[in-house]
């Protein structure tokens, strides 16, 4: 499959569940004339339209378990016109590389005249096109055919591969009288509409946020029914959708104050646009910039707005400092959409879909006009003049905000992970609808966290690294430690994650650059080893003969007189190369493209087909494929470790494909352990400040809410003449260390609570690992977890220290010291009676 985009695991996933349901629909169509729905579920930004676009190319071009049926046809029913345009593109340019020129098509009113669809080809419909005053829908002027004569005839004649989409996910907030008559128009390819003389769809596939939401379109259709939800957990660990949205309002919104949080909201966005450009600068990346959206009221009359728009212009460029050019602000106003005049700029009109792209494009203002059919990536601010009565329009605007620009999580500078939303008219009570709305089975899904908070306030703080120890943040991430990742999902197949890391290698300069051809070749010899092996045998040529030829048996009846057959012969055919082709297609496909430096190597020219029927025979063989499978696993771990230290020294955007593929590989996968130059920690309402923390804020401070324990160990470390920072290891932080430890047969994550940093005495420093811990029953496998970790760090950890508080004085167990790591092999059991006895017996007291 040659998709354009590089799909997760979670997508591959729902591609084949996908896959698979349709064969099964073909075929009870096929056999019985028996309907089916399916439905694709997924929260926002999932990528349904990638995934769609995979099903499509599979279904035409064929994949390693299946044929290509390239006279299938798909009609792909949404319910604006921008949308269709927006489908079309995203689909031809996820598809590439596969489909034949001509082979999407919108459908259009004033041009389309069919008596069936076209075999091999993708139509794009949408709903308004459907209406009984649209022209589609009636004969004369010059039409032969409506299109539900069209579809019907397309119905009866190719049926059986006919895919009818509906991408119910798209579709925008609208009056209850316009959801209505959608629900209806859709629901007649669902249900069939005797009054437009039109069966039901033979495959019906819905793409939607929500199970619920398409299945109460399909309710008592009577089809039989499949679907697929991809879980939302997935979509948020795989870095595509922004961690985070923080909702700000005012703690009183009885004044006005729209002006002046506009104000703060730009501030905010100037923040914004200097953390990207420092980051993207700095990781060799294109710029991003960050668009900041405003939202004004309506208009009454022929008043554009009741917001003033000319201050709310004037309030940005105050604040921004200098005026701003033309073609650096945009409005998507339904109506007019024509350029206005905003306090002396000249104002053009953008269509919501090209807002993104338009990169000159730094502010955008807009109505209700932005929810259906706009991605913006880019959108990371946005400013609502809007009443309390718009919570779920504001709801579903934000599901628009949240994907992530550069389509991964940022690790090197937490605030660019989130996106922020200022409500001026809102108070405490009305924000909790719009998260309610974010959060609901029927809203969008988004599975982003959701916070909110007075303006000006917030219950994390912003922390940079402090400017005396940007020397100690670069030793801690030149030691690269070793961190991990606890996957939710894994991809089993390890060829093609052993490709993704080898090609990775070769494109970095320096790494590897023959890796991917060592692959490549390395099967290559596998396939010549097992040819030159059924040579040995003498079962080359049979089997080569079972390849090209296969029996067709013909029989006789007589017709009218006997229903039985009789006077059966068997001939024996040859296949065409034309179909050798295909099946050699289908056998490369699992071996990821290997196959074809065989042939370049292997090369017949009174044979052409040979080293093709080669590579069949080789993947035909369970034997073979299985000594395969074990080759790219153990080759994929090999890769994983002799990578780790070097790609991760490149940009971030290196990094991250080679935890991307590693993660596909295993449940549990080494990284290199590299923190951001900004973090959010979280303040608590007892506040210890410190100033000798790596990160902190403008100011030199930071604020923990720690207990007593834990401060205790800090104040301790603190005391050493040779101390010079600690680093708070926030649970569950993307950027904190983390070690994998086992109880009752499961691996868990361990965030130990704080690193510290020392002097050395030679120039560099000593890194000290502390875990402050109570008497709970994870404290065995904790400790084995911690000793095994410094025993693998190769002496980058001084101290691994596990600490525990009896009365005032705080005892500690060391395990990088091997005499006490070597204690803990007798402790087999999971209660912490153990390691209370080796507390007692160590008494090694902090004083």
């Amino acid at each position: 499959m040659a998709i354009a985009s590089e799909l997760f695991p979670f997508q591959i996933e729902a591609l084949d569940k996908l896959r698979s349901f349709c064969k099964k629909a073909k075929r009870d169509y096929e056999d019985d004339g028996e309907n089916t729905i399916i439905t694709l579920a997924a929260p926002t930004g999932a990528g349904k339209t990638i995934v769609m676009s995979g099903l499509i190319e599979k279904i035409l071009c064929g994949d390693e378990n299946n044929k290509s049926e390239r006279d299938s046809i798909f009609i792909w029913l949404s319910d604006d016109p921008e949308l269709n345009e927006q489908s079309m593109h995203k689909v031809e340019r996820e598809t590439r590389f596969q489909l034949p020129i001509n082979s999407l098509e919108i459908i259009r009113e004033d041009s389309f005249d069919k008596a069936e669809l076209d075999d091999g080809k993708i139509y794009f419909l949408n709903i308004q096109k459907l209406s009984k005053s649209s022209n589609l829908t009636k004969k004369g002027d010059g039409r032969d055919y409506t299109i539900w004569q069209t579809l019907q005839n397309t119905i009866e004649n190719k049926g059986h591969r006919l895919y009818f989409i509906i991408d119910e996910a798209h579709r925008g907030t609208s009056k209850a009288s316009e959801t209505k008559q959608a629900n209806s128009i859709m629901q007649k390819f669902i249900f069939g509409s005797p009054d437009d003389e039109l069966n039901r769809m033979p495959i019906v596939i819905g793409m939607s946020a929500t199970v619920d939401r398409f299945t109460e379109l399909i309710k008592d259709s009577g089809s039989t029914t499949r679907s697929w939800t991809i879980d939302a957990e997935k979509v948020k660990d795989s870095g595509l959708l922004k961690d985070e949205i923080e909702i700000s309002y005012p703690d009183d919104n009885q004044m006005q104050r729209g002006m002046a949080i506009l104000k703060y909201a730009t501030h905010e966005w100037m923040e914004k646009c200097k953390h990207w450009e420092d980051y993207c600068k700095r990781e060799h990346e294109p710029i991003v910039y960050p668009v900041m959206v405003i939202q004004v009221e309506n208009g009454q009359g022929d008043k554009i707005s009741e917001t003033n728009l000319d201050e709310c212009l004037k309030t940005v460029e105050e604040e921004l400092g200098r005026s701003l050019y033309e073609g650096e602000v945009a409005h998507s106003f339904g109506e007019p959409k024509t350029d206005i005049n905003i306090n002396g700029l000249k104002v053009p009109y953008v269509e919501p879909s090209r807002i993104d792209e338009s990169q000159k494009v730094r502010i955008v203002f807009f109505k209700e006009s932005l929810s259906t059919g706009w991605d913006c990536p880019r959108a990371e601010t946005m400013m609502s003049f809007r009443t309390a009565n718009d919570y779920t329009y504001i709801a579903q605007l934000m599901g628009r905000m949240v994907r992530t620009p550069l389509h991964r999580r940022i690790e090197g500078d937490e605030s660019l992970n989130n996106v922020h939303l200022f409500l001026p008219n809102y108070n405490s009570e009305n924000v909790q609808k719009v998260i309610d709305a974010l959060s609901s089975k029927d809203g969008e899904g988004i599975p982003s966290n959701i916070k909110k908070n007075t303006v000006g306030s917030s219950d994390e703080q912003e922390l940079h690294v402090a400017e005396d120890k940007k020397d100690v943040f670069e030793w801690l991430n030149d030691l690269q430690l070793k961190t991990c990742v606890l996957n939710k999902f894994k991809v089993n197949n390890y060829l093609t994650s052993l490709f993704n890391l080898a090609y990775l290698a070769a494109n970095t300069q320096g790494c590897d650059s023959d890796a991917a051809v060592r692959v490549s070749k390395q099967i290559g010899k596998m396939i010549s080893d097992y040819i030159e092996k059924l040579k040995a045998a003498g079962d080359y040529n049979n089997m080569v003969r079972d390849i090209k030829q296969f029996i067709l048996t013909e029989s006789k009846m007589e017709y009218l007189t006997e229903n039985k057959l009789k006077d059966a012969s068997n001939l024996v055919l040859e296949l065409t190369d034309y179909d050798i082709e295909r099946e050699f297609v289908r056998a490369d496909s699992k071996l990821k493209n290997a196959g074809q430096r065989y042939i370049r190597d292997n090369y017949d020219e009174e044979d052409p087909m040979k080293p093709k029927v080669e590579v069949i025979l080789f993947v035909q063989s369970e034997e073979c494929m299985a000594e395969l499978d074990k080759y790219a696993k153990d080759t994929f771990y090999q890769y994983k470790r002799d990578y780790r230290k070097y790609l991760s020294k490149f940009s971030e955007n290196v990094k991250s494909k080679y935890d991307k593929y590693t993660r596909e590989g295993e449940e549990v996968s080494d990284h290199s352990w590299m923190l951001p130059n900004t973090i959010y920690l979280p303040k608590g309402e007892e506040q210890w400040e410190d100033h000798k923390h790596l990160f902190v804020d403008y100011e030199g401070r930071a604020f923990f809410p720690l207990n007593n324990w834990e401060r205790e160990v800090i104040i301790e470390a603190e005391k050493d003449p040779d101390f010079v920072c600690w680093l708070r290891n926030q649970d569950r932080k993307p950027w904190a260390l983390c070690i994998p430890y086992t109880m009752n047969e499961k691996v868990h994550p361990f965030y130990p609570d704080f690193i510290i940093v020392r002097k050395d005495g030679r120039g560099s420093y000593l890194l000290d690992i502390v875990e402050p811990h109570k008497e709970d029953e994870d404290n065995v496998p904790k400790a084995k977890a911690m000793a095994k970790y410094a025993e693998g760090a190769d002496g980058d950890v001084e101290r691994f220290e596990m600490t525990r508080m009896y009365g005032d004085k705080m005892f500690r167990l060391d395990f990088a010291n091997p005499a006490i790591s070597h204690l803990l092999s007798d402790a087999n059991k999971y209660d912490d009676d153990y390691l209370n006895d080796l507390f007692r017996k160590m008494k090694t007291s902090s004083q």
